[in-house]
């Protein structure tokens, strides 16, 4: 190992349960021989002294001298320690070399992660637009009179103010205007805006003033509630992701799918172009059409392409922020909630185009690998980690994107590829265990037979898994070469999640050495946060 530039690596699997005398499988009882770990089976692992192989418990009292070598053991993987008359063993626990704690260069976990798929946003969706939802709790009416409805006026729009989209339901009783309902937030107010019932809408409009909460107390005054209106990476204004579409056109819109996954498919990227006619104008003058059937043409395109429905799963939202789904889906890619046939865009309705308003379309990434059972599986089996990504560009009939100022398509979230899989974590196991002359055999038979099929089991191939590693080295004090070196040990613990006893172990330990290692380092991802739709 000398002469490599790289550590040995060494695996150890801490997935048992916690009992009286185990923490997440990690022993946290001292004096314990490390034969008793087979005993406890799969999963358990422990610090033991280096002289004794009995266990240690750092956190309580520092072991003989404080500063003492210790080992890692683990228990075997397999559950028979015979398989023959002749051939045994089999449950000898699993050591490491002795770790000298002032020879510890570096102590380290890496949590599970959870991939994440690739999102993209076009038109005016949750992501592509600022936010700043309108909450609206009372209202001054101004001095304007209205036509009584107790029932109220439904859809009513809201116009005025730096954002887009609020619609409510305004109740008049003498006159004034005593109840106003959102129905739709909208997106990118801001405290201060002003806000106008249209004039189409009721008989008479009036002006309505949004104050920030807390700083007016005066009954019958309107309130609005914003969060930061950029918090979603970027967000534009509504209206700089708006696009005219006009009836009498065809509109392209070009999507490209990457990655390894559109490659083992299709022996190159995914791309294609859908199209979306907008019917014939019903005059000698072009009128703006509703945006929403453009985005649902578009979306119906990519759900029946080969090219894409294996890939990506489409969303429209209408002109009032309303989600529409693909025909046949039951859950919300997003937020899990269940869909229910109405839901579907096959069941959508156009009211015609809402002036100032334009709809959106999210794309998410969708793929799954097919994979073997545990029955079959072989070790050069292929899984995947990579998840697809997704862009998007309106183009013109050439295909070209740069001809003309297209709608605006905004990344929600890149994808983030996982750790920690359970797949990896298999055949790391397999390796480690090889270099213990306990090998994997691809025949079955073989398999049953040299217990290879233990190994199989004691990982759960769906699942994810934290590792803890210890890297640390053993000098060479007396080498043939004359050169002074050092061979280098990478000690892997895999874990169903962050075990704080041997951190605090680890911690103790190292610092009654005085070695300044014992500052866990961990690494996590940071997962994406998509803006919620709306319902």
């Amino acid at each position: 190992m000398a002469y490599f530039n790289h550590a040995f690596t060494k695996r150890f699997l801490g997935t048992g349960e916690t009992t009286s005398d185990t923490d997440e499988g990690y022993l946290i009882v001292a004096d314990t021989p490390t034969v008793d770990l087979a005993t406890m089976g799969q999963g358990y692992f422990g610090l033991f002294n280096a002289n004794t192989y009995l266990s240690v418990n750092p956190s309580i009292g520092p072991p003989l001298d404080g500063c003492c070598p210790l080992i890692l053991a683990s228990a075997s993987l397999y559950q028979k320690d015979k398989i023959s008359p002749f051939i045994g063993g089999y449950q000898e626990t699993n050591k490491s070399k002795y770790i000298n704690p002032k020879y510890v260069r570096d102590f380290y976990r890496v949590d599970q992660c959870t991939p994440g798929q690739a999102v993209i946003s076009i038109g005016n969706t949750p992501g592509t637009i600022a936010s700043g939802a309108a909450t609206l709790n009372a209202l001054t009416p101004g001095t304007e009179t209205y036509v009584n409805n107790l029932a109220g006026y439904p859809g009513v729009i809201l116009t005025g103010g730096t954002g887009f989209g609020a619609t409510a339901t305004v109740k008049v009783a003498g006159n004034t205007v005593t109840v106003v309902t959102i129905e739709n937030p909208g997106y990118g107010y801001t405290f201060g805006d002003t806000l106008t019932i249209t004039a189409n809408a009721i008989p008479t409009a009036g002006a309505i003033t949004i104050l920030a909460p807390g700083v007016a107390t005066t009954v019958n005054v309107l309130t609005l509630t914003v969060t930061d209106a950029n918090n979603f990476q970027g967000g534009t204004n509504a209206t700089t992701c708006c696009f005219d579409f006009i009836c009498g056109e065809t509109y392209y819109l070009r999507v490209d799918i990457k990655g390894s996954p559109t490659l083992r498919f299709l022996n190159h990227q995914s791309y294609h172009t859908v199209d979306a006619y907008t019917g014939c104008c019903t005059g000698p003058t072009p009128t703006l059409v509703d945006s929403t059937l453009v985005m649902i043409s578009w979306a119906n395109e990519l759900v029946t392409s080969d090219y894409t429905k294996s890939f990506i799963l489409p969303v429209v939202f209408d002109e009032t922020g309303v989600a529409w789904y693909a025909p046949g889906t039951t859950v919300d890619p997003l937020s899990g909630a269940p869909v229910i046939p109405t839901q579907w865009w096959s069941a959508y309705v156009s009211a015609g185009h809402i002036v100032g308003a334009c709809a959106g379309l999210r794309l998410f990434g969708a793929y799954v690998e097919t994979k073997f059972g545990n029955c079959s599986f072989q070790v050069t089996d292929f899984f995947e980690k990579e998840p697809v990504r997704i862009y998007a560009s309106m183009v013109d009939y050439n295909g070209d994107p740069c001809a003309f100022s297209g709608i605006c398509v905004y990344t929600d979230c890149r994808g983030i590829q996982g750790m920690g899989f359970g797949e990896q974590v298999l055949r790391d196991l397999i390796l480690s265990e090889s270099y213990l002359q306990n090998y994997f055999h691809t025949d079955i038979r073989i398999r049953e037979i040299t217990q290879g099929s233990d190994i199989l089991s004691a990982v759960n191939r769906n699942a994810l898994y934290t590792r803890y590693y210890i890297l640390h080295s053993v000098p060479r004090f007396n080498n043939p070469s004359g050169v002074f070196d050092n061979d280098q040990y990478l000690l892997e613990v895999i874990t169903n999640g962050a075990i704080a006893t041997f951190e605090a172990d680890m911690a103790a330990w190292l610092d009654a050495c005085g070695n300044g290692c014992s500052n866990l380092k961990t690494y996590d991802c940071v997962q994406c946060v998509i803006p919620q739709n709306e319902q």
